[in-house]
């Protein structure tokens, strides 16, 4: 079926729109519809194509300023009303049968719309709304026994919310500095890098705060340049690097600062698999183990 979707202003809001769409068969009641929209000075702009009802829906609602979606159908012929809540396909307010109501049911629709949306008891939109992305960046701490950690990080993550209760990320955490370790005299100095993606499930999506348990898995890479000693001439300086995995799950609780600025506070529990020994001839700087934590804290920028 083709959906057609027009644009309708209200004047008493600067900002507030209704969105309305009709299937092929459904012609005549969305005119009606159209003309009680009008009559309450609601006016409506051409139409515009659409391929079908759930890609008007998702189309309607990407926008902060849709108040309500109506979808005008022909089998059963009747008319739906769609508020938005925060989620890509708004959330469904109410139905009203046009089998044999044509006339009375056009004016019940708009009537009940501008009375819920622009008069009284007008629902906040949820500000962490699913269908966006989100730009992450800040600072982490790496924490694992054997002598290595702890390790500081800067991170930047890009996530996309393509669900109301789950997302996706991908992320990058460099260590800034070369960290460095004596043991007896001899000295080397490391860092360690990761890069890796996630999955998230959302529990709790509420005005404000969001709650999310989360699945990462990272490469880390870990580089090491050693330099020799006056007591071991015979010991020259070297680099390596050796790549492991860093798989983790963990909580990130995000509140919100601004509508677009959120505070991200995170931490995951996992395992750096294989275990890393750093170590130069007999001596042992520490190790990387199988054990790791990583918590932090950093500032998103969400946007649709």
């Amino acid at each position: 079926m083709v959906f057609f979707v027009v644009v309708c202003w209200a004047r008493p809001s600067a900002r507030a729109e209704t969105h309305l769409a009709a299937d092929q068969g459904s012609g005549a009641i969305c005119e009606a519809v159209r003309a009680e929209l009008s009559s309450i000075g609601m006016d409506v702009s051409a139409a515009v194509s659409e391929l079908n009802e759930r890609r008007a829906r998702r189309r309607s609602f990407a926008s902060d300023e849709v108040d309500a979606l109506i979808v005008c159908r022909s089998s059963p012929n009747q008319i739906e009303v769609f508020y938005p809540d925060g989620s890509r396909l708004g959330a469904f307010a109410f139905a009203v049968s046009a089998e044999n109501d044509t006339a009375d049911a056009p004016v019940y629709v708009s009537e009940r719309v501008r009375s819920e949306r622009f008069i009284a008891d007008v629902p906040v939109t949820i500000p962490f709304a699913p269908a966006l992305w989100w730009i992450g960046v800040g600072a982490d701490a790496l924490l694992s026994p054997g002598g290595i950690a702890p390790i500081a990080v800067l991170g930047l993550d890009v996530g996309y919310r393509f669900h109301r209760h789950w997302s996706v990320d991908a992320f990058v955490a460099i260590q800034p500095y070369m960290r460095r370790l004596n043991v007896e005299g001899f000295e080397t100095r490391l860092r360690l890098d990761q890069f890796g993606a996630g999955l998230s499930y959302h529990p709790l999506v509420r005005p404000g705060v969001d709650l999310a348990l989360r699945v990462r898995a990272a490469a880390v890479r870990l580089g090491v340049s050693g330099t020799g000693s006056p007591q071991g001439g015979d010991l020259a300086g070297q680099r390596d690097a050796v790549w492991m995995g860093f798989p983790a799950g963990g909580v990130a609780l995000r509140v919100g600062l601004t509508r677009r600025i959120w505070l991200n506070i995170h931490g995951e529990a996992g395992a750096i698999l294989p275990r890393a020994v750093v170590s130069g001839g007999s001596v042992d700087f520490g190790s990387l183990g199988e054990l790791a934590v990583e918590t932090g804290i950093s500032l998103e920028v969400h946007f649709r």
